[in-house]
């Protein structure tokens, strides 16, 4: 990350410093040790990461700032010393809120970090539940929760393994991760899945029409292109969509366009009418229009800051 504050201040360790990656569209980790940790800042590519998913639980440490995160179309503001945890497979997305950069750490890791490859009654009774969504974990640990304190110590131990890479620190990050997930259970804060308001239909029906707008946002997409994909009639669809995301189809393929696009002026040295064009948008009048609707600058000027 490209600041002049240290991100380890809050979590008393000492880091290197690491930029945003879109970590839907890559493994994390190795086949062999399958997780990953990320420092992120926001705006670092852009202000706004729309709706995705992976297979790997997350964990977000908030250093500071205060970013407005969406799971599964539930929204949560995460503030500094504020913990978020996102089930595998959930719908989320994030916006920064307000001025100030929103600094953290995000923890990634797939079940295979601290399942066994044979079924034991760990595996059965904890670890396979969670990642099939049959138990949650709470998703926000504010600060001021009496909580919050003991798990920041094991994440600190997480980081710490993680960062320093010591002589057996595969096995430390193993056993931090799983006293993470015990401190839940021992503590009795979890929820069976039966006990979760369920929206589980709408979800898969959005997963489905939200990744065919990511292999497709450079095409034309009409309403009825996604109710045929989805196999709804386009009211529904509209309806659908809108409940569960804020959003209308098109207003979210163009939200999804800019952020692409809003990567790709940091990232490349491309002209702006080429990233206009392979985002998705023909018009570059309305390109520059939409995007500094959404950014509060021109497309040029966004390189430039």
């Amino acid at each position: 990350m490209q600041d002049n504050r240290d991100v380890s201040d809050c979590m008393g360790i000492s880091v290197r410093k690491q930029n945003i990656q879109q970590y839907e569209n890559k493994q994390h980790g190795t086949e062999l040790l399958p997780y990953d940790i990320y420092g992120t800042k926001i705006p670092e590519y852009y202000t706004v990461y729309p709706v995705h998913w992976h297979e790997e639980m997350e964990i977000v440490v908030a250093v500071s700032g205060s970013c407005l995160y969406s799971v599964d179309f539930k929204q949560y503001e995460v503030k500094e010393g504020d913990i978020l945890i996102i089930p595998p497979a959930s719908l989320h997305s994030f916006e920064r809120q307000g001025e100030e950069s929103f600094i953290g750490f995000v923890i990634l890791f797939h079940a295979a970090m601290i399942n066994n490859n044979t079924l034991d009654i760990c595996s059965a009774k904890y670890i396979t539940p969670i990642f099939n969504n049959e138990m949650y974990l709470p998703c926000f640990i504010p600060s001021d929760s009496e909580h919050n304190q003991p798990l920041h110590a094991i994440i600190r131990e997480i980081l710490k393994s993680h960062f320093e890479k010591n002589e057996g620190y595969e096995l430390l990050m193993k056993i931090s991760l799983m006293k993470f997930i015990y401190y839940f259970i021992g503590n009795h804060l979890w929820l069976k899945g039966e006990q979760r308001i369920s929206t589980d239909r709408s979800i898969l029906q959005m997963k489905k029409i939200i990744h065919y707008i990511e292999e497709h946002y450079n095409e034309k997409i009409t309403l009825e292109t996604l109710a045929d994909h989805a196999g709804l009639s386009q009211y529904h669809l509209a309806h659908t969509f809108k409940k569960c995301t804020g959003q209308s189809p098109i207003e979210f393929i163009n939200h999804y366009r800019l952020s692409m696009a809003a990567a790709r002026l940091i990232e490349t040295d491309e002209q702006i009418i080429e990233i206009a064009i392979d985002t998705g948008f023909n018009n570059i009048s309305y390109f520059n229009r939409i995007f500094k609707k959404r950014f509060g600058v021109t497309p040029k000027e966004y390189r430039n800051k």
